[in-house]
């Protein structure tokens, strides 16, 4: 199996929120099919070019732990069309 580059994770990040709506970093490392950690620092990048917002949960209802949504923005839809 060939790895992907960055910036196939990248598209395939914004696909899948544009499509889907806003997932939880778990539900985007599922869908997208790589590590927790990959999609974090790489949606942590799309948030630092305005592409994605992060938003922090306090508490998960069934873990009761901490979680971040991830949303794609209207910047990130128009990358996304230029793609």
């Amino acid at each position: 199996m060939k790895k992907r580059s960055v910036k196939e994770i990248k598209i395939a990040i914004l696909k899948i929120l544009n499509e889907e709506g806003d997932l939880t970093l778990a539900q985007l490392e599922r869908k997208v099919n790589t590590g927790f950690l990959t999609i974090k620092s790489n949606c942590e990048e799309l948030e630092t070019f305005g592409a994605v917002s992060i938003t922090k949960k306090d508490k998960h209802l069934a873990t009761g732990r901490p979680y971040f949504i991830i949303g794609i923005t209207k910047q990130g839809r128009d990358l996304l069309k230029r793609l």
